[in-house]
């Protein structure tokens, strides 16, 4: 059951990340502009984010690419191949997948970044339990205090950071810049990308390496086939409870600027919403909740509906309606995003119920493969 809860973690973590996307899918240099009378739909809608999607399935996801490593390389051990080098064939080849898809298609790539962190990381695999704990531990609080940090820094200069509204003459030159210059948005994302590597080492690099570190240790003492116990589970949704309300009180204080401090809180928070995710899912599928198993299908083929996301999105909401983004609010934001997830659930089970394996997933295999075997080719001669 363990492998089962994690594709069906990771098939909603991967349609659930499009809830926190949907606002940049279409100009990502501003995101979602505020109105300068904010409709009621957004105030729900935002709190509903807060609550169950705001750094959640990112952080759910991040977890699970820590596990997908540990199954990884107990493969690798059962075929006698070299854990490291397999490893490394496989996320430098999503390195080149994520820069493709950073610059030329949606800057809010996670794919490079976590490739990198991937890789960074890869000595620890083999740690003992307890240390690789204590290291994910550490580097977890470290990540916080850094997002607490920058939070305070922002909440601060608030007074001194213009607020920018829907219809604002710097949103309509941003949005002027960016519809039909195909260009200009390649320029924007790569920025963006090189913001994010770059910038990453002092604060989002922690908790990330962190989060893939916690999976390892989860995927090793069979945290995906139990969960928590009864005082796990009240401590855990406590901590949640209490620290989403904080991002909750922040957003309706400082409205725009509380946008961007709260994505910050929600990155702790989301620790512990995740934790309670994995949680639901093994309850479920212990209890023959089968309905869930629904998203075992986009889980095994996760990399191609992410990818499919920004393609889709991009064409729609750069190129096809891109007027849409100077009425659109928080709650047509929302319906987009339900509706490509609602396709995208569908097209999984019925690609899958077609084909072994989905088209990206593929072609990466077949990418990291051959480089592994090249690498072994040369290892050969030098041993003997």
């Amino acid at each position: 059951m363990r492998i089962q809860s994690i594709d069906v973690l990771r098939g909603i973590a991967i349609l659930g990340i499009l809830l926190m996307n949907i606002y940049f899918h279409g100009i990502i240099t501003v995101g979602y502009v505020p109105f300068d009378i904010t409709p009621q739909t957004d105030m729900w809608v935002d709190t509903f984010n807060a609550i169950f999607a705001d750094g959640r399935f990112r952080t759910l996801f991040c977890i699970l690419f820590g596990a997908g490593l540990a199954i990884q390389m107990k493969s690798c051990e059962k075929k006698g191949f070299n854990s490291q080098d397999f490893l490394k064939s496989r996320l430098n080849w999503l390195i080149v997948f994520g820069f493709i898809h950073g610059v030329f298609i949606f800057g809010g790539d996670i794919l490079l970044f976590y490739a990198v962190c991937g890789l960074v990381i890869l000595k620890n695999l083999t740690l003992p339990t307890q240390e690789l704990f204590k290291k994910a531990r550490n580097w977890l609080i470290i990540g916080a205090v850094l997002s607490t940090v920058f939070t305070i820094l922002i909440l601060l200069a608030a007074e001194f950071i213009p607020n920018s509204f829907r219809g604002s003459e710097d949103f309509m030159q941003a949005y002027n810049e960016w519809v039909g210059n195909y260009g200009f948005q390649v320029i924007s994302q790569a920025s963006v990308v090189a913001m994010i590597i770059f910038s990453a080492p002092f604060w989002v690099f922690w908790q990330a390496a962190g989060l893939m570190l916690l999976g390892v240790y989860f995927y090793r003492i069979g945290f995906f086939k139990r969960g928590l116990n009864a005082k796990q589970f009240k401590l855990t949704l406590i901590l949640a409870a209490v620290l989403t309300s904080l991002d909750i009180v922040t957003r309706f204080i400082y409205l725009g600027v509380g946008n961007q401090a709260s994505s910050l809180l929600a990155s702790i928070s989301a620790i512990f919403m995740s934790i309670l995710y994995i949680h639901g899912v093994i309850y479920l599928l212990k209890n023959n909740h089968r309905w869930i198993e629904i998203f075992k299908a986009p889980g095994r083929m996760a990399f191609t509906l992410y990818i499919m996301q920004s393609v889709v999105l991009a064409v729609l909401l750069r190129w096809v309606f891109p007027e849409v983004h100077l009425s659109a609010s928080m709650i047509d934001y929302l319906a987009m995003a339900v509706g490509m997830i609602l396709f995208q659930l569908v097209f999984a089970n019925w690609y899958l119920s077609q084909f072994k394996q989905g088209p990206l997933e593929a072609l990466w295999r077949k990418a990291y493969l051959a480089s592994f075997a090249k690498k072994q080719a040369k290892l050969q001669p030098a041993e003997s």
